[in-house]
């Protein structure tokens, strides 16, 4: 008789949370402990927090048997990516001066992340984004997390679309009813019985255990796949035809894996369907419900919705769905998305005398060093100009919605704190994106944010910063940084070394291959000025791209390129 499988821990956990509660309240009262519990610190991520701790110090502190060093990132929720008022970024400039570490980071899904927070300033730093419009709650845990789009689709002329709109809508619709957030960080009324909690409180979308993982959802455009719309576990592709509006639904991307595991893969979302824009947000809550009822919770390294896609199919998958919303999807509409939008520098936006510029923030990092002021610098312009911002899903920045009478200073002040657009970098630096890795991340094997800008500097010193390669880099296979769906992907497989993947495409639309195991970082500048070298020098014309070149290159003609 063939043994049940037994639901993982994180499953009880959750049951067992009291609405996401846990004992985070009392547990917070202790400022003995600089930590929280086991349990505690699950389900803290429901709420945009997580615990960690600064892994250079680990073997140092480990050694002396002294306790880690703890400390908490904190992530809010952005839909789209903004807007950010001014007042907002203020206060969050305010807060890495007061209680994290002086930096803003950018993250990939369109979101800001605080770290280095220590446990007796959390509620403190809560209750402020809270009391500003600015929250944290979903940010992270098994739910929907931040819903990303193209972020200037609403004031740009040729992008026809407000997915700004739409990312807002499935945000509310998707966030989960439990009180106990505001409860805990933000104003300490609590509903008065388990009983009138739990009817209040009852989600028919999420019920009591919530989703087995994380779930991602991404509304892309034809004219910009900077959201990477194939890796989404929901993927929506506005196509607009005149006065008609259809909706495209993808489903079932993902990038995590695990090194040496066949059984965990990156996914490529399948094409599900067409709806009307009214039916979007009943067929994404038809979806999610579905991986709610039928995606694995007795394995996380399979929890994830596009496994459930690799086991059913997509015709299973559409039949359960259609059952669910009680009306049929039409035919998925055929459409390439060809192009990855930038926004670096100064364009006129469809409202009249208004502007945006985008600024190139590399690998998301918001800070001030000897020569750049771009921290320090960007609240300045932010608070004399009344300057709204939105983030981008490739870590970059865009100040929006400005006034032509103001471009003039606007442009003086950045160049007076050395801050520029794009201009003084190179295609390869503007290109490539890195997750943060170490010293925070629990899961991370090597660097990637502290590492990949020194690698593009040899690349650039090598000549080759002009050439158009999407270059990622992550500190572990789960792929923060999107490094699957690039033209050379660098995943951290343990200290100092990296898998090297090839043979995808500029634009997000293929997966890359397993090109080189276990490659020394001091390696990797040398392995891939070869690699560019060999594709100038053979490619069939000057527009195959690098990426298409190795895709269909042998990889032992290229693996004895490299040696």
């Amino acid at each position: 008789m063939k043994k049940e499988a037994k639901i993982v821990k994180n499953e009880g956990i959750k049951e067992s949370s009291d609405g996401l509660r846990g004992t985070i309240e009392e547990e917070l009262s202790n400022q003995d402990s600089i930590k929280f519990s086991g349990d505690n610190e699950q389900v803290l991520k429901f709420h945009g927090i997580y615990q960690q701790d600064d892994r250079d110090k680990r073997k140092a502190l480990m050694k002396a048997r002294l306790e880690k060093d703890y400390s908490f990132m904190i992530r809010t929720k952005n839909p789209g990516g903004g807007n950010i008022t001014p007042q907002q970024w203020l206060i969050m400039d305010d807060i890495t001066n007061k209680w994290s570490n002086p930096t803003l980071r950018i993250t990939t899904r369109e979101c800001f992340q605080f770290h280095g927070i220590g446990k007796k300033n959390l509620k403190q730093l809560v209750k402020t984004l809270n009391e500003n419009l600015i929250t944290s709650y979903g940010a992270c845990g098994d739910i929907v997390r931040n819903t990303v789009a193209s972020p200037i689709s609403d004031i740009r002329e040729d992008l026809s679309y407000d997915s700004q709109s739409l990312a807002k809508e499935i945000d509310q619709a998707t966030l989960a009813k439990s009180k106990g957030y505001y409860e805990i960080w933000v104003d300490g009324e609590k509903v008065s019985t388990k009983a009138n909690r739990d009817k209040i409180e009852e989600d028919s979308l999420y019920k009591k255990a919530y989703l087995p993982r994380k779930f991602k959802i991404g509304i892309g455009h034809q004219l910009d796949n900077s959201i990477d719309i194939y890796t989404q576990d929901i993927g929506i592709l506005p196509i607009i035809e005149g006065k008609n509006k259809y909706f495209n639904i993808l489903v079932g991307g993902g990038l995590g894996s695990h090194h040496r595991q066949t059984q965990t893969f990156p996914r490529l979302a399948d094409e599900l369907g067409m709806c009307k824009e009214s039916e979007v947000v009943e067929v994404v809550k038809g979806i999610i419900a579905i991986q709610r009822d039928y995606g694995v919770r007795t394995d996380r390294k399979q929890a994830r919705m596009k496994y459930l896609l690799e086991d059913w199919g997509i015709e299973k998958f559409k039949i359960e769905l259609e059952s669910r919303i009680n009306f049929k999807l039409e035919k998925y509409i055929k459409k390439s998305v060809a192009r990855i939008e930038n926004y670096y520098g100064w364009h006129k936006q469809k409202q009249k005398n208004k502007f945006y510029c985008g600024i190139f923030i590399e690998n998301g990092r918001i800070k001030d060093t000897e020569t750049v002021k771009m921290k320090s610098g960007l609240a300045e312009i932010i608070k004399k100009h009344n300057v709204e911002t939105r983030l981008t899903a490739t870590q970059d920045l865009i100040l929006v919605n400005i006034d032509k009478e103001n471009i003039e200073d606007i442009r003086s002040l950045l160049e007076k704190n050395n801050i520029d657009t794009n201009e003084r970098y190179s295609n390869l630096r503007l290109a490539s994106m890195a997750c943060p890795a170490l010293p925070t991340c629990s899961l991370a094997v090597a660097e990637a944010e502290r590492f990949l800008p020194s690698l593009i500097d040899q690349l650039d010193l090598r000549g080759f910063g002009n050439e158009k390669i999407k270059i990622r880099m992550s500190g572990c296979p789960n792929s923060c940084s999107r490094p699957p769906v690039s033209e050379i992907g660098l995943i951290g497989a343990t200290a100092n070394k990296y898998n090297i993947y090839l043979g995808g495409d500029f634009y997000g639309t293929r997966l890359n291959r397993l090109f080189l195991e276990l490659v020394d970082d001091k390696e990797l500048a040398d392995k891939i000025s070869k690699l560019i070298s060999y594709w100038k020098a053979n490619r069939k014309d000057q527009k195959q791209a690098f990426g298409d070149f190795c895709n269909i290159e042998d990889f032992e003609v290229l693996r004895s390129v490299v040696v």
